[in-house]
């Protein structure tokens, strides 16, 4: 029950018990001899006077009833006051003052949340300091972690928003509570009202042409973790040691991002339960599981990552995910103190601490940069539309399969890897128009080795999506049984089917001219 109802339950509780002494005065004094309470106007200003504890004298009762129940009144008195008192501050507080303060910011941007928790409070941190002049809107709040002078508490629905601020535009909702079924039932409820939804579940499809924009946890800290620690040219050895989701997102997602040009192969040593992971990539297991030097190795170790020394003194990153946060710092502890090694140590947490690099933590990955994801969804967007301008029956973005809007979106997001390797700089983190341009101009005007190595690389990042979803090869394509004639290795493709890993190159010149990398 919110508080908006339970104020209104004890309003009309107090009423009702208020109207049955009114009744019960006057059904013991109307027709007692020398008593001045004859009718309900006389039993109300009687009452009246008695709890303001006024006392005219003018009305009094002479029955034993009646003065049981004016010693009742005046006992209530202080706490009926009290509590009117406390209702009216509390519909003030609670809703008169939440309305005025939003009339009167119907032109800022308003952040709207169903829910004030951990997640919330570190999202709503992030827009008061990333957007400043905004609205923070909590739509409940079951305590207050964000200052009240920087966010307003409204209890209301999506579409009561709609009408107080009258349109569409400059609303954004995220669902972030811990009933990740309920947040996409409101998600949807919003979305269907044209809100910019962005919501936490495991529920669903996201759609970055449309309103509603879905995520989880897991894929939440395996993007910002690739994102703020992108592998450098020096990394070869990387080790995962976690069993659970976030240990199988992080590798799916560095799978897909760091694949980079012949020569620069990295060895995945993964320590945890690899069942889910073989079951639900089994050609991407098999393509990198024979430890080939001319490909990425996945490694997988069923035993103790203790039991290998040898795997850890040889890292150069070890990343410690375990889905539980004692889990994560009991590792490092372990690693720390016993075994050496040069590596890298990333560690999973929901929390900073200074004495250990962590990542995961609620302050650093609900942001508004790492949720609203508006450049390589407008990206993503940008690369169908210039494959459409040239294809003879081209497909609207709204008409593509998932398959083929997850493959835009995995193409959108390698182009900061194209873009870092053709330019030689790692320290580059964010696409932008002046860097797309550099590195196209720089693939416009390489050697002919050069651009193969920029070819081969595209191909190999299509193939490793294409073998992480599970397609094999067959001279005939075929989409429903995921099979594609160009699942070969590079130098097994014809000169025009390599020519084809170029447009991906090409692209950036192509983008660069569009808004889709530009920044509002």
């Amino acid at each position: 029950m919110n508080r908006k109802s339970r104020n209104i339950r004890i309003a009309v509780l107090i009423a009702a018990a208020y109207a049955a002494i009114i009744v019960s005065l006057l059904a013991a004094e109307s027709g007692a001899p020398g008593s001045s309470i004859h009718s309900i106007g006389d039993a109300i200003w009687y009452s009246i006077i008695t709890l303001t504890t006024v006392g005219y004298g003018d009305l009094s009762p002479v029955t034993p009833a009646g003065r049981l129940l004016g010693i009742i009144l005046a006992l209530c008195s202080l706490g009926l006051l009290t509590a009117l008192i406390g209702i009216l501050m509390s519909f003030i507080s609670g809703e008169a003052l939440p309305r005025m303060k939003l009339r009167s910011s119907r032109s800022s941007k308003w952040y709207v949340f169903n829910e004030e928790n951990e997640q919330s409070a570190a999202l709503a941190q992030s827009v008061l300091t990333d957007s400043a002049g905004s609205e923070v809107i909590f739509l409940h709040s079951a305590g207050k972690l964000i200052s009240s002078r920087d966010a307003v508490r409204f209890a209301c629905s999506p579409g009561e928003l709609i009408a107080l601020k009258g349109e569409l535009q400059d609303i954004l909702f995220f669902c972030v509570s811990e009933d990740t079924w309920d947040n996409y039932r409101q998600a949807s409820d919003a979305a269907k009202l044209g809100i910019s939804t962005y919501c936490l579940t495991e529920f669903g499809k996201d759609d970055p042409a449309g309103c509603l924009h879905t995520f989880s946890h897991r894929e939440i800290i395996s993007r910002c973790y690739w994102r703020d620690f992108p592998l450098l040219r020096n990394e070869k050895n990387v080790v995962l040691i976690g069993s659970g989701s976030i240990a199988s997102e992080l590798l799916e997602r560095g799978l897909l991002t760091n694949v980079f040009e012949a020569g620069r192969y990295i060895n995945y040593h993964v320590f945890g339960d690899p069942s889910e992971f073989r079951k639900s990539h089994p050609e991407a297991v098999k393509a990198l599981g024979s430890g080939s030097a001319d490909d990425d190795a996945l490694f997988f170790y069923e035993g103790s990552w203790k039991d290998r020394p040898d795997i850890i003194r040889s890292a150069d990153r070890i990343i410690i995910c375990e889905d539980d946060d004692k889990s994560d710092l009991s590792i490092n502890k372990e690693l720390s103190k016993w075994f050496p090694t040069t590596a890298t140590v990333h560690v999973r947490i929901n929390a900073d601490l200074g004495q250990v690099n962590t990542f995961g933590s609620c302050s650093s990955i609900y942001t508004l940069k790492s949720l609203i994801r508006d450049d390589i969804n407008r990206l993503a967007v940008t690369l169908h539309e210039i494959y459409s301008e040239s294809a003879d029956d081209p497909v609207r973005w709204d008409d593509l399969s998932g398959h083929l809007k997850r493959s835009n979106i995995t193409a959108a997001d390698h182009m900061i890897v194209k873009v870092r390797f053709i330019t030689g700089d790692d320290s580059i983190t964010e696409l932008t128009e002046e860097n797309c341009r550099k590195a196209y101009e720089l693939f416009r005007n390489a050697d002919p080795q050069l651009r193969d190595v920029c070819r081969e690389m595209e191909h190999r990042r299509w193939m490793r999506f294409h073998q992480m979803y599970n397609w094999i090869y067959s001279p005939q394509r075929d989409n429903r049984m995921r099979q594609h004639p160009l699942m070969l290795p590079y130098q097994e493709l014809s000169e025009e089917d390599k020519e084809k890993d170029a447009y991906a190159w090409e692209m950036l010149g192509r983008v660069a001219d569009r808004p889709a990398v530009r920044r509002d």
